[in-house]
Formats: C-alpha cells, sequence, structure tokens
C-alpha cells in the first residue's frame, strides 16, 4: 500500500514538473513577443499601456477557464504576469 502511494505521488510529481517546465517556457515565449511589440510601439509613438486590450485580455480568460480554478484565481495570476511584463517593458535593452 505504501509502496503504490510513493509511485503514484512521484509520478504526479514528475507530470507537474513537465507543466511547470511548459509553463516557464510560454512566458518566456510571450516575454520575447511583448518585446516585439514594444519595439513596434516605439516606432509608432504609441503608448505600451492599452487599458482596452488588458480588459479584453481578463475578458477572454474568465471565458477560458473551466475550473478547477476559480476565476479570481486566473484574473490574480495573469495580473501578476501582466505587472511583470510592464517591468520588462521599462528594460531599456529591449
Amino acid at each position: 500500500m505504501e509502496d503504490n502511494f510513493k509511485e503514484l505521488l512521484k509520478g504526479y510529481r514528475v507530470e507537474i514538473d513537465k507543466i511547470d517546465k511548459g509553463l516557464v517556457d510560454l512566458l518566456n515565449q510571450r516575454a520575447i513577443i511583448v518585446a516585439k511589440i514594444k519595439k513596434l510601439k516605439e516606432q509608432h509613438n504609441m503608448p505600451l499601456y492599452d487599458a482596452k486590450r488588458e480588459e479584453g485580455l481578463m475578458n477572454s480568460i474568465v471565458a477560458y477557464n473551466k475550473g478547477p480554478l476559480f476565476n479570481d484565481n486566473i484574473i490574480q495570476i495573469f495580473e501578476s504576469i501582466l505587472r511583470n511584463v510592464q517591468i520588462l517593458e521599462k528594460d531599456e535593452t529591449l
């Protein structure tokens, strides 16, 4: 019984590690695209922040969410992503 528990736990942790790696890869891919958007907006003298875009994004992610995370949880996660992207956008080396 104990061995079965340990094996199941180990297997679930392997799955989580793979998902975490995928999330990191996707977040970095997103950051690369954000850097491209930053350059494009700068070339066209556009502000980096777009409140309507952010509102639309939040509406979309809530619509995509099928649980088990609550919509508020998903929104908090994306707010954190956006805050970190804003820090990245301030980096003059991008």
